[in-house]
């Protein structure tokens, strides 16, 4: 993104960052040539965006969560740091020692 010395001056003089100018044209609306994000506009995304980090955090609570597909059919779901199944697990535990030298 290209900005003019006349733009540079404008957002200086107003407290407008270039993050903000990014955040404006990547989620405002678009009249003509202006992308406008307003104050109802800005509250809507903040509760949008709250809703997500709360999503993430209960994620991360749970050490992760994975999701298995096929054709936008969900199979299974599951924590990632969940113990695998007992029957699944057996098969790859090593023998004790008491049953190796049986």
């Amino acid at each position: 993104m290209q900005i003019s010395q006349h733009a540079d001056q404008r957002m200086n003089q107003r407290g407008i960052s270039r993050r903000l100018v990014e955040f404006t044209l990547r989620h405002g609306r678009v009249e003509g040539d202006k992308h406008v994000r307003d104050r109802s506009e800005a509250r809507r995304i903040i509760e949008a965006l709250t809703e997500e980090l709360q999503l993430a955090k209960r994620i991360m609570d749970k050490g992760g969560v994975t999701v298995v597909e096929d054709q936008d059919t969900v199979i299974t779901a599951y924590n990632v740091n969940a113990p695998m199944h007992a029957a699944a697990g057996r098969a790859e535990r090593p023998l004790s020692e008491e049953r190796r030298h049986v």
